[in-house]
């Protein structure tokens, strides 16, 4: 670089060239480098995306009515999410200094055998969603997090922790939330449920995730303990009750043994009454030794509306055999005290090969002992929302997959 420095306008602008000094070019080299290195206080800002494509084959017995007889009959079919919901998502991070950051993510889930959306959002908004899984904006600071948006409820976090097959959606605590009694249009009834035409105002998606929330998080592991609380308006003028929801959780841990507890409450969905519709409460316990997991896991599920109330009773097990190769177990007993014809147990056992720190194969069996009016499925959870055995049978399934996480 060369500076241009005139001498004399007065004798045709004569120009001469000056090589620049070393002190100079010392100055312009640091200057240079500052440039690239932010400065204390300036904000840093990333975003990740990620997700993970899971897809397999699956069989069950029972699975619905023969055309031409009439009877249960099985099914074989192409799956995503045998044992995790395809998905995809955004997560931004800004750091604007003194521990605290500004985040957003947007989470959708898709069918990987088809293609198309999930939409995992429940009866009345299960339309035209996008961010199905996730959608929200927050500050994370060292007193606690503050998200708004679409969020997990906490009573999600709560029996997600008490699981120790990791919550997949294939025969583990997540048949509790998605296949309980609470869920279910009075309406339509269990044959509706067995048709899988009950889906569509399936409530157990609104255990899972809540729209219009603010959800409040305690800092992690303080002194041991961790909690969350969540508000969801409504948004009907005149009537604050009208559509909401909260739920909460408490849980402390020593790094061996965790204990977990969490409430949830949600108002008529619809918006044509204030009456309570969906409510639960959740007990749980983890103990950790070696490379084996423990859970124990109560929860209750009721509709004060449709009389609907239930206690679900949960045990799972992981042992992770080596660092590549993982087994799991789980078995869970139903108890309907509104039918005491409905209910059963269901069993698991499945294992995980690991390919690669983010390739996995596996393998499940599940099956499900009903009595002569339940309906508990033994398989997966999603695509359709629940896979009921036909009312009254019991129902083998198996499923095998690969998953690629990214």
């Amino acid at each position: 670089m060369y500076r241009c420095t005139t001498i004399d306008r007065n004798r045709n602008a004569r120009m001469r060239l000056r090589r620049p000094s070393r002190r100079l070019l010392a100055v312009q080299l640091l200057t240079g480098l500052a440039a690239m290195v932010p400065l204390t206080g300036h904000t840093q800002s990333s975003i990740t995306l990620y997700g993970q494509v899971d897809t397999g084959i699956n069989y069950r017995t029972s699975a619905g009515a023969d055309p031409a007889t009439g009877k249960a009959a099985s099914a074989v079919s192409l799956v995503s999410g045998n044992e995790f919901t395809s998905r995809w998502g955004m997560y931004g991070v800004e750091d604007i200094g003194a521990g605290t950051k500004i985040t957003f993510r947007l989470e959708s889930g898709f069918n990987a055998a088809t293609g198309s959306g999930n939409f995992a959002l429940p009866f009345p908004n299960d339309t035209n969603s996008l961010f199905d899984r996730s959608a929200n904006v927050g500050v994370v600071s060292p007193v606690g997090t503050v998200l708004f948006g679409r969020v997990w409820s906490p009573l999600y976090d709560a029996m997600m922790t008490a699981d120790a097959t990791g919550f997949s959606n294939f025969a583990s605590l997540s048949s509790a939330m998605l296949q309980n009694s609470s869920n279910l249009n009075p309406k339509l009834g269990l044959a509706g449920a067995a048709a899988g035409v009950n889906s569509a105002v399936n409530g157990g998606l609104m255990y899972l995730w809540v729209n219009n929330a603010v959800k409040v998080s305690l800092p992690a592991n303080t002194y041991g303990f961790s909690g969350s609380a969540l508000y969801s308006f409504g948004g009907t003028a005149g009537d604050v009750q009208n559509k909401s929801t909260w739920s909460a959780n408490l849980n402390w841990t020593n790094g061996t043994l965790g204990l977990v507890s969490g409430y949830f409450s949600a108002k008529d969905p619809t918006g044509l009454t204030d009456n309570t519709w969906l409510q639960a409460f959740t007990v749980g316990a983890t103990y950790v030794i070696g490379s084996t997991r423990t859970g124990l896991n109560y929860t209750k599920f009721r509709n004060p509306t449709t009389g609907a109330n239930q206690n679900w009773y949960y045990v799972s097990e992981s042992w992770y055999v080596t660092p590549a190769f993982a087994l799991s177990g789980d078995w869970m007993h139903v108890q309907d005290l509104r039918n005491s014809s409905a209910g059963g147990d269901i069993y698991k056992v499945g294992m995980n090969y690991f390919l690669s720190k983010s390739s996995t194969l596996y393998a499940d069996v599940g099956y499900a002992n009903n009595k002569s009016q339940g309906i508990l499925g033994g398989g997966i959870n999603s695509s359709p929302l629940t896979n009921p055995a036909t009312i009254g049978h019991n129902q083998l399934a198996i499923g095998a997959g690969l998953r690629k996480w990214f």
